[in-house]
């Protein structure tokens, strides 16, 4: 832990000493962005060696990582470099939807159907329900709602408390691989968390197109006219089916050449990642179909993808984190924290109280069913990009939604992985993954010694 203190503080160290030398009125692009990736990606990694130093998770110390040396406080990332990184983090979601895609096994999984449907329904349900109220609240007493109608207040609530129904199959996936955790808790919530990410993705496409009726076309984004039928068939159909076809490509390309699965992979979700805002193609949906597709349909083993990529799996949740740390805005948030802090609050106990409900219904062994929820608590990459959408698509008010919104999700991203982790811990289920699928050991299996000292 000291040494990788010591590693950065001396690699930031030299970043600042190289960006003196810059005369004040320059703008670092293009290379720039290159030197933000080499930074994010050494400092980020010394940065989690801290965080396993703390037994803490390495996904919370990447995130204040880049928070710390991002826009709003040290500095050494600039927006412009962050926006030059939009494409590795298209890639890095990518990535990580197609292996917790190739994780999930239908065939397998089908037992237990019912019970991660009846978590997953009642845990959206009751964490929705609870911060619609909340929101329908509050909402009258902020200033950037004083002068709509009821209507439109109780329409901003029905937007924030979609976007905040969010999950985080990134986080999940990330702690998974990160602490080598596999057994009935790392399962569920995999395989939760990525349902309930597509229902909220789907849910909030018409809770869009409520409010563009609900409000003036004035005072929503251009385009608002636009079938947002249309724009959903797009947005989801075309992911999935981009996504088989990604799955397709890369199993002939595994059994017919066979040879560096990983680059190949890595390039294809490039293009993907690439010709993405064209299309209006979701990195989230085209890799998780790309991935079951793998697994499910394909003569591939999905694990021997997840195998392939291993090496550079690290790596690039540190990358991805750390730039969703630096995209934080530190001072839009401390100017809603109360709001934010009870906002959290509310979606914790929903979710809480809704997955213990459900996991009841379905029968659920009471050890696993009473730590499902923390694995439901961490958001990142789906709610920050729903808040950036309701930021751009709806004026004057979405920016102010959005703050508050992101307000809720930063105090989400960093408690929640702590949490997560926890439960993994107490349910004995860190450090037994051996070789293979996260999913394909029994809970039971050993745990040596270099395993749980790897984690």
């Amino acid at each position: 832990m000291i040494r990788a203190a010591i590693v950065l503080a001396l690699v930031a160290g030299i970043s600042f000493a190289a960006r003196s030398f810059l005369p004040a009125d320059a703008t670092i692009t293009g290379s720039g962005a290159a030197l933000a990736f080499g930074f994010l990606l050494i400092a980020a990694m010394q940065t989690g060696h801290i965080f396993h130093g703390l037994r803490l998770p390495h996904l919370t110390g990447f995130i204040l990582c880049g928070a710390l040396f991002g826009p709003e406080v040290l500095r050494l990332i600039t927006p412009s470099m962050l926006g030059d990184l939009t494409l590795v983090k298209k890639v890095a979601v990518g990535l990580i939807a197609l292996n917790a895609g190739c994780e999930l096994n239908f065939a397998r999984l089908r037992p237990k159907i019912r019970s991660i449907g009846l978590v997953s329904i009642f845990g959206l349900l009751t964490e929705f329900v609870l911060l619609f109220g909340f929101f329908a609240f509050v909402l009258g007493r902020i200033e950037f709602t004083a002068e709509m109608t009821s209507a439109q207040r109780l329409t901003v609530a029905l937007i924030c408390s979609t976007v905040l129904s969010a999950l985080s199959p990134a986080v999940v996936m990330g702690i998974l691989k990160e602490t080598r955790a596999i057994g009935p808790l790392s399962e569920m919530c995999l395989s939760i968390v990525v349902l309930a990410d597509l229902a909220v993705v789907v849910a909030f496409s018409f809770t869009e197109s409520v409010a563009r009726a609900v409000f003036p076309p004035e005072a929503t984004a251009s385009g608002a006219g636009s079938s947002i039928f249309g724009a959903l068939a797009v947005h989801i159909f075309g992911s999935i089916a981009t996504g088989i076809a990604v799955g397709l490509v890369s199993a002939l390309y595994i059994r017919r050449v066979g040879q560096r699965i990983g680059l190949f992979v890595f390039a294809v979700l490039f293009v993907v990642a690439e010709i993405g805002g064209a299309l209006h193609l979701d990195p989230l949906l085209v890799g998780l179909s790309a991935g079951l597709f793998l697994e499910n349909i394909s003569p591939v083993s999905g694990h021997e993808v997840i195998h392939e990529t291993e090496v550079a799996a690290m790596p690039t949740f540190a990358v991805f984190f750390a730039v969703v740390g630096a995209e934080v805005h530190l001072h839009a948030f401390f100017t809603v924290a109360p709001y934010a802090a009870v906002a959290a609050l509310t979606r914790a106990a929903g979710i809480f109280a809704g997955a213990r409900f459900g996991a009841r219904v379905a029968k659920v062994d009471p050890e696993v069913a009473a730590r499902i929820p923390f694995g439901m608590f961490p958001q990142a990459g789906v709610a920050i990009g729903l808040a950036n959408l309701v930021a751009n698509s709806f004026k004057p008010w979405g920016q102010a939604a959005s703050t508050l919104i992101l307000g809720t999700i930063v105090i989400n991203e960093m408690i929640g992985p702590v949490l997560f982790r926890m439960a993994l811990a107490r349910a004995g289920e860190i450090g037994k993954k051996r070789e293979g699928s996260l999913l394909d050991l029994p809970s039971h299996a050993p745990t040596p010694e270099a395993d749980v000292e790897a984690t």
